[in-house]
C-alpha cells in the first residue's frame, strides 16, 4: 500500500510540476482491469481447467497424507498409556517425520502449480501488456495502473483503458486467425 501512496504522490507531484511549464504535456493516468481483458483471450477456460485438474490432483494428495496424519495421532493417543517411552518416542518421529513431508509436498506442489500456471499464461499476459502499452501510448497516457480492488481506492471511468484494450486484443486475435 505505500509503494501505491508513494507512487502516485510521485504521479501528482510531476503532474503539479508539468503544470507550471506549458511546454510540457499533460500528465494522464489511466488504469486496466487485466484480469477482465484475459477473460476476452480465446483458451483461457482450457487453460484454467487444466491448472484446476493439476491443483485438484495435488490436492487429493494432499488429504491423503493428512489422512494418514490423522490415524497416527489418534492411534498414538489411544495407545499412550499402554505405550513405552521408547515406542512413544517412535511414533512421535513417525508423525513428525510425516507432518514434514506433507509440508514439502505442499511446497512442492505449489512451486509446480505456480510454474505450470506461468507457462500457460505467459504468453497471454505478455500480449496483453503489449497491447496495453500500444493503447496507452495511442491515447497519450503517461502512467497506466493495473486496477484490482485492493491497490486502487478510486477510479473514473473515464480512465478505464480496459474496453480499448479489449478490443484491440479481439481485432489482433481475428487477425492471427486469418494468418
Amino acid at each position: 500500500m505505500k509503494k501505491i501512496i508513494l507512487g502516485l504522490l510521485a504521479v501528482m507531484i510531476a503532474g503539479a510540476a508539468y503544470g507550471f511549464d506549458e511546454n510540457k504535456r499533460l500528465v494522464l493516468i489511466g488504469f486496466v482491469d487485466v484480469e477482465e481483458v484475459v477473460k476476452f483471450y480465446p483458451g483461457i477456460e482450457d487453460i484454467k481447467l487444466k491448472i484446476k485438474i493439476e491443483k485438484d490432483k495435488y490436492q487429493a494428495e494432499i488429504n491423503k497424507l493428512k489422512e494418514e496424519i490423522a490415524i497416527l495421532e489418534q492411534n498414538y493417543q489411544k495407545n499412550f498409556n499402554s505405550m513405552t517411552d521408547e515406542e512413544k518416542e517412535r511414533r512421535e518421529a513417525e508423525i513428525q517425520y510425516k507432518k514434514e513431508t506433507l509440508y514439502e509436498y505442499i511446497e512442492d506442489a505449489n512451486k509446480k502449480l505456480d510454474a505450470l500456471k506461468d507457462e500457460l499464461t505467459g504468453p497471454i499476459y505478455a500480449k496483453i501488456a503489449n497491447i496495453i502499452e500500444r493503447v496507452s501510448k495511442e491515447n497519450g497516457y503517461s502512467f497506466v495502473f493495473k486496477k484490482s480492488s485492493k491497490d486502487i481506492l478510486y477510479v473514473d471511468k473515464e480512465f478505464d483503458l480496459t474496453p480499448s484494450v479489449i478490443t484491440k486484443l479481439k481485432k489482433e486475435l481475428q487477425l492471427e486467425d486469418r494468418e
